[in-house]
C-alpha cells in the first residue's frame, strides 16, 4: 500500500509540474490576437501630415495619416493604408511586449508636443484593459524603447511606401 501511495504521489507531482510548464509557455508566447497596439506621432502646429497612427490588431496593420491645414485646423479626411501582419514582425512585437510592466509607466512622460517638439504614444489593449503612454517625440522611456523602435521602423516603412 505504501508503494502505491508513493507512485501516486510521484505521478501527481509530475503531472502538476507539466501543467505549470504548459501554462508558462502560453503566457510568454502571447499572440497578437491577445493585444491591439496603437502607436502614433503628432505635431500640433504644422502643415501637412501632422498626425500618423499605426494600428496592429489580429492579422492587420493599419497606417492612418491625418493632414492639417495649419495652426491645428484639421484638414481633409484621413487616409488609411492596410497590410497583412507578417510573422516576423508579429514575433518581434510579442517578444518586446510586457503589458504588466507597460501599465506601470506614467500615462504622460516629459512634456509631449511642448514648443511643437512633437509627441509619440503607445496604447495597448488587452481584453477589457487599455493603457496609453504618451511621451516626447523621439524620447521613449527605456522600459519600452525596443518596442517603440520596432513600431517606429514600421511607421517609417509605411511613410516611405505611401507618402510622397
Amino acid at each position: 500500500m505504501k508503494i502505491q501511495f508513493l507512485i501516486l504521489m510521484i505521478l501527481s507531482t509530475l503531472f502538476l509540474l507539466n501543467c505549470e510548464k504548459e501554462n508558462e509557455v502560453s503566457v510568454n508566447q502571447a499572440s497578437m490576437g491577445d493585444y491591439t497596439i496603437n502607436y502614433g506621432t503628432s505635431f500640433g502646429m504644422c502643415v501637412g501630415p501632422c498626425k500618423k497612427e499605426l494600428n496592429i490588431a489580429n492579422s492587420d496593420l493599419l497606417f492612418t495619416v491625418y493632414y492639417n491645414e495649419g495652426r491645428g485646423a484639421v484638414g481633409g479626411n484621413p487616409i488609411t493604408y492596410k497590410e497583412v501582419l507578417d510573422a516576423d514582425f508579429q514575433s518581434t512585437i510579442t517578444k518586446n511586449l510586457n503589458y504588466e510592466s507597460f501599465k506601470k509607466l506614467n500615462e504622460v512622460i516629459g512634456c509631449p508636443d511642448c514648443a511643437d517638439g512633437g509627441a509619440e504614444w503607445v496604447e495597448i489593449v488587452k481584453g477589457d484593459s487599455k493603457y496609453k503612454v504618451t511621451f516626447e517625440y523621439n524620447k521613449p522611456p527605456k522600459e519600452i524603447e525596443t518596442l517603440v523602435k520596432t513600431l517606429r521602423e514600421k511607421k517609417e516603412y509605411f511613410e516611405q511606401k505611401y507618402i510622397k
